[in-house]
């Protein structure tokens, strides 16, 4: 009777740390430096096009990345965190830039928020925000 305990117990230890180690291993799985390109298209109202490219550190599964100075124009952050199968809504907020680039030719210095829906794997990812113009994330880990 003691060995069948025994066994028991070391059968669900051995499932306990499996399951321990799995998690441990997918919570740090798109941990690390990730490099990110965002690419706006020109809109139909005449906003010019473009792009930004910077990196995010992820730790811990939650994404981080700025473009420029952090209340300056032109700024933006991007944040949130990426779920065990890859998926993630980011929140990327920030000041809008030169108004020839702005929908609607909105000023510079003006606050935006934008949901991001992306998806990762190992290596890459991509997402995109849906507004008056639809702008496009690509991420690779670094």
């Amino acid at each position: 009777m003691r060995q069948r305990i025994l066994f028991t117990v070391g059968v669900l230890v051995g499932l306990w740390s499996s399951t321990v180690s799995a998690q441990s291993s997918s919570g740090a799985r798109f941990d690390g430096t990730w490099g990110v390109t965002l690419i706006c298209p020109a809109s139909q109202d005449g906003a010019k096009p473009f792009t930004f490219n910077f990196t995010a550190q992820v730790k811990d599964s939650a994404l981080h990345g700025e473009n420029g100075i952090a209340g300056r124009p032109g700024w933006m952050a991007l944040d949130g965190p990426i779920q065990p199968d890859g998926s993630a809504t980011l929140d990327a907020r920030g000041l809008t830039g030169l108004s020839q680039y702005n929908v609607s030719s909105t000023g510079q210095g003006v606050p935006y928020h934008h949901t991001v829906t992306a998806h990762f794997d190992d290596a890459r990812g991509t997402g995109s925000w849906v507004t008056t113009r639809t702008c496009d994330f690509t991420f690779g880990k670094i």
